[in-house]
């Protein structure tokens, strides 16, 4: 017999080791053998005339896995490449998917349901990723895909649930600072691009997350999904921020709760779909789909970085839309711009004069993310309402200070001369 290493791919958590032991278990010609998911090997003493190594493949083939000699692979270039080809795909979808629908002061319950309905899309976008992170860390681990999801959705519904009956009844909105939600989203990024490196066959040459934490979220614990799906409900998001004002404004927690669910049971049926229909995938196709899993994965963590990393004042391309005019006088400069739902613009400003910035909204151009700016550097958040809205401040040193929409998906800079 004589000591062999073999390059074993799919692994990616302790279940993978699990499992692949419990396949070459009492296998005749093998030896003391040993898994190792964070270096993806099998290690054993092996007798290749007792234990032909077709036949070894074969076994850890029927466990769903791939046995092969050699080192292991880096696709860390391919998932790049992957992933940036995603971007420029994507990106596009980004100015649509801020003009959501948001409830309206006299909906019933049916028309908040179709609200939800409408919305779902932007829930995939923004929180597809932790989604599709669960389905496919439920198929590689044996557990059943269609149980994950519905426990991943069932959380969301009792979180949206139970925070809808809160704004109600406390008369408040129930919100967040700034710097709470972007080391919300900060914290979420780094999960899903922890977990996407892990489905890439990477996570040897990157920290994953700690064990007892990876089985509750990610592992073999019963309810994990459920308990991603509760974590979920307080994410940023602006169709939830709306309905959490829907909420406020019935001024009753039975009502509150009630709407919050009728809006959530809205978004389940492509949330759930979506998380059913790629977990599925990953179960049939394992390898080719966890690698477009996991290139996906961590493209949503990395757009979620972004928005978190504005949402904190760190500066960032803004990708300014729309124009603004500047008149600067002895006692104050006056800025006009006008309020584009694909973006914010870049204004430009003289340190030291105090500023009366003029933002015209029409009604239109309002949506559920651009209706309020966040500007961390100078302290201020500016809810966007119909018609004229004016901003003032004074900034005493020159520099560029950027801003954003609440959601951290819309940036624009100011730049002070």
């Amino acid at each position: 017999m004589k000591e062999m290493t073999w390059h074993v791919a799919g692994m990616h958590c302790p279940h993978c080791e699990t499992a692949i032991l419990r396949a070459v278990r009492g296998v005749k010609g093998l030896e003391d053998a040993k898994a190792d998911y964070r270096a993806g090997t099998l290690t054993a003493r092996w007798d290749e005339r007792a234990l032909p190594e077709a036949a070894l493949q074969k076994r850890i083939a029927e466990a769903g896995y791939t046995l092969a000699r050699g080192k292991r692979t880096n696709p860390l270039w391919g998932i790049v490449l992957v992933a940036a080809a995603l971007v420029v795909a994507l990106s596009p979808l980004r100015t649509v998917l801020s003009r959501f629908p948001t409830a309206q002061a006299g909906m019933g319950l049916g028309a908040l349901f179709v609200v939800g309905l409408l919305t779902s899309l932007h829930c995939v976008a923004m929180c597809g990723g932790i989604n599709l992170a669960q389905s496919a860390a439920s198929a590689q681990s044996g557990r059943k895909v269609s149980a994950a999801n519905i426990q991943y959705n069932l959380g969301r519904v009792i979180s949206y649930t139970a925070v809808g009956g809160i704004v109600g009844a406390v008369g408040s909105v129930f919100r967040l600072s700034a710097a709470a939600q972007a080391a919300i989203q900060l914290v979420a990024a780094a999960f899903m691009v922890l977990m996407a490196l892990n489905l890439l066959d990477v996570g040897g040459f990157f920290p994953t997350l700690p064990l007892g934490l990876r089985t509750r979220l990610m592992g073999r614990g019963r309810r994990s999904s459920l308990y991603i799906g509760l974590l979920n409900g307080l994410m940023p998001c602006g169709p939830l921020q709306a309905m959490q004002l829907y909420a406020l404004s019935t001024g009753s927690w039975r009502m509150g709760a009630l709407s919050m669910l009728c809006f959530s049971l809205g978004t389940v049926p492509l949330m759930l779909g979506f998380g059913l229909v790629s977990g599925r995938l990953n179960a049939r196709f394992a390898r080719p789909m966890r690698l477009a899993s996991g290139a996906l994965v961590l493209m949503m963590g990395a757009a979620m970085a972004v928005n978190g990393l504005s949402l904190a004042g760190v500066p960032l391309p803004s990708f300014g839309a729309g124009a603004a005019d500047t008149a600067v006088g002895e006692d104050v400069q006056i800025v006009a711009s006008e309020l584009d739902w694909r973006g914010y613009p870049d204004i430009t400003v003289r340190a030291g004069v105090p500023v009366q910035w003029t933002i015209h909204a029409d009604a239109e151009k309002i949506t559920g993310c651009n209706n309020e700016m966040v500007i961390p550097a100078l302290d201020l958040r500016v809810p966007l309402s119909p018609g004229d809205n004016v901003v003032e401040f004074t900034v005493d040193d020159p520099g560029v200070i950027p801003y954003t929409c609440w959601m951290g998906m819309l940036r624009g800079s100011i730049t002070v001369e």
